[in-house]
């Protein structure tokens, strides 16, 4: 998973260490990038980085 820019909602979960894709779909609903390839969904891994510095307190 290290080299791979592009992630499944699982890996993203295990990525961050998070238990709930739910928490996925609200990272998404507050303004996550999500890439849609045909029926297959994607998380930018540089995005995601640029989200989560986003809400940095």
């Amino acid at each position: 998973m290290e080299n791979e820019r592009y992630l499944t909602y699982r890996q993203v979960m295990k990525y961050l260490h998070i238990g709930s894709v739910n928490t996925v779909y609200k990272m998404i609903a507050d303004g996550l990038p999500v890439i849609t390839i045909g029926r297959l969904k994607r998380i930018d891994r540089e995005a995601l980085d640029e989200y989560l510095a986003s809400k940095t307190i």
